[in-house]
């Protein structure tokens, strides 16, 4: 340990269990977790200061809402916290809960919240579809003329992201945790045993694990290692207004509301409010060179020029929905970097490749993740295999495939779609086709609709002569109804070929295959001729297919688990 450490406020540890590497909202709610979960040696390396990147100057918008299922549970998790830890840390967090509407202002967006209100009982949150006399009661200064309906979740609101996070800071130290700034890793170096040397300008700490929560910085991490992250930064805007008389002389706070037509949300901000919007993709700005020549060493708490032009469109829809908008003063309009993954889903859990390197990075909604994600992860590698299903977040989703325009492209995509009508089934056709494609793509391309899997181009189905082409979404019957019913039954019925490129496949040899299997396999092999026998419940994680040379096909989707 050099002197230069001990200014750093904690007796500096040589060794630890788990190395945390970055100190936003997502990092230090790690840090917290796994020491409030009974581990000893918790120490999390920040190179400036705790929420510079990201979380400093996020929005702080935290919902029960998520369109899918597994992240219903994160975002759970994380408002339950953060409704209990200001009495447990003493650490003042300006947690709103007045709720929010998503407003529906077109038929398809009145069927969208239709479909999302029979994936509600998931999780124990509440979430009602709502008229429109309910949605001004809620937000009595909207413009009512468009609006048709509304989803309303309770409980739905904003937080101080920076005062979240020391609370969590706080929280962590009192549980055990080390928290040391500023200590920048400089190098990581795996040991034979699985293990990690993390190098910093104070000294070296031998790790059992690292996690890399390094938010835009997680690129350069990664690259320590030899990997490269698909995460870029992308500007995001927002804009505060000056105290405005009519929400300053409401009685109660109004509720958050996203205007998902207008393609922004807006938030009461003491007696002033918050808009964001979410530009098109061919507007929205990429920060590429920070892909191509790395984060510029220096940048922590610094923000990019701002850019009104850019979100014009965004804000004339919002002073025709928020009148009093029009006569609001500006004071502050931020534009910072917030990080995204080609599918604006993060990554998280443990990487392949090398051992002990997990990663909770490409949070693109970080608030509102932050504290879900750090129990999720906290308890895979406290009890060695994850608490629920969040397969849609592994990092192992992307590969060597994922090159840099794949990212920019999809991450345009992302960015620009964000309040897009979020239909079943969907497909988006950014950065395709990828490297890739199969030996039979270019015989199949245009006689059928293409789907994506795992950077493949796989036929999703056939078209025959008078078929409707093309993908048309739907929340109901859609163009591909008939003729998948026609596969189907060809296939049952007749014979059919199917394209099994993107699918795992795991040849086993050699004399002892089958006790080998019979091990691993939850159920026992099958004899030759012979097949399994499904349980009572009718249900599995993963299915495989076998041949009698033992050749396993991976149809589903396959957990990883780690013991310790």
């Amino acid at each position: 340990m050099t002197s230069e450490a001990v200014t750093l406020g904690n007796r500096w540890k040589d060794t630890a269990d788990t190395v945390i590497i970055g100190g936003g909202c997502v990092g230090v709610s790690l840090a917290y977790h796994l020491a409030k979960g009974g581990m000893k040696d918790v120490v999390l390396l920040e190179k400036s200061e705790l929420t510079a990147g990201s979380t400093w100057h996020a929005a702080g918008l935290t919902t029960y809402y998520h369109p899918g299922i597994n992240l219903k549970k994160v975002h759970y998790d994380s408002i339950k916290l953060y409704e209990t830890l200001e009495a447990e840390t003493g650490q003042a967090i300006g947690f709103h809960q007045p709720g929010s509407v998503r407003i529906a202002s077109s038929a398809a967006r009145v069927d969208e919240m239709k479909y999302q209100m029979t994936r509600t009982h998931w999780h124990v949150t509440q979430q009602y579809l709502i008229g429109p006399e309910k949605v001004q009661e809620l937000f009595p200064l909207l413009n009512m003329d468009k609006v048709l309906a509304g989803l309303y979740t309770p409980g739905d609101g904003h937080i101080d992201p920076y005062s979240l996070t020391m609370a969590l800071a706080a929280g962590a130290r009192m549980y055990g945790a080390q928290i040391y700034n500023p200590a920048p890793v400089t190098s990581l170096k795996p040991t034979a045993d699985g293990k990690w040397d993390v190098q910093t300008p104070h000294g070296t700490i031998l790790a059992n694990r690292i996690v890399n929560t390094a938010g835009f910085w997680a690129r350069e991490v990664g690259k320590m290692i030899g990997f490269e992250h698909p995460t870029i930064p992308v500007h995001h805007q927002y804009v505060v207004t000056a105290t405005v008389p009519e929400v300053k002389a409401l009685k109660k706070e109004l509720a958050v509301i996203r205007d998902l037509e207008g393609s922004y949300y807006l938030r009461q901000e003491r007696d002033g409010l918050l808009f964001g919007p979410y530009e098109k993709m061919e507007k929205m700005v990429l920060q590429d060179s920070w892909v191509r020549d790395g984060v510029p060493p220096g940048f922590g708490k610094e923000l990019f020029e701002s850019d009104l032009d850019r979100i014009m469109e965004h804000v004339e829809m919002a002073m025709e929905m928020v009148p009093v908008l029009k006569k609001a003063d500006i004071i502050n309009v931020v534009s910072g970097p917030i990080t995204y993954t080609p599918d604006l889903l993060p990554m998280v859990g443990p990487h392949q490749g090398v051992r002990n390197y997990w990663t909770a990075i490409g949070f693109g909604y970080g608030i509102i993740h932050a504290g879900g994600i750090g129990k999720f992860l906290s308890d895979w590698i406290r009890n060695g295999e994850p608490p629920y299903d969040l397969i849609e977040c592994d990092p192992n989703r992307y590969g060597k495939w994922t090159d840099v325009p794949f990212i920019c492209a999809k991450a345009r995509e992302s960015y620009g779609f964000n309040n897009v009508v979020g239909y079943p089934k969907e497909e988006r056709f950014a950065g395709r086709p990828t490297s890739r494609t199969s030996g039979v793509y270019e015989l199949l391309k245009d006689k059928a609709s293409m789907g994506f899997h795992a950077g493949w181009e796989q036929p999703h189905w056939f078209y025959k002569p008078g078929d409707d082409m093309g993908y048309k979404p739907s929340f109901r019957r859609t163009n591909w109804f008939g003729p998948v019913g026609r596969e189907c039954q060809l296939v049952m019925e007749k014979v059919g070929v199917i394209d099994l490129t993107p699918f795992g496949k795991f040849i086993v040899k050699g004399k002892d295959s089958h006790k080998l299997l019979d091990r691993l396999f939850a159920n026992s092999m099958p004899k030759v001729e012979h097949m399994f026998k499904i349980t009572q419940i009718n249900s599995c994680i993963t299915r495989l297919t076998l041949t009698r040379r033992l050749k396993l096909i991976l149809f589903t989707k396959l957990h990883k688990h780690i013991y310790k």
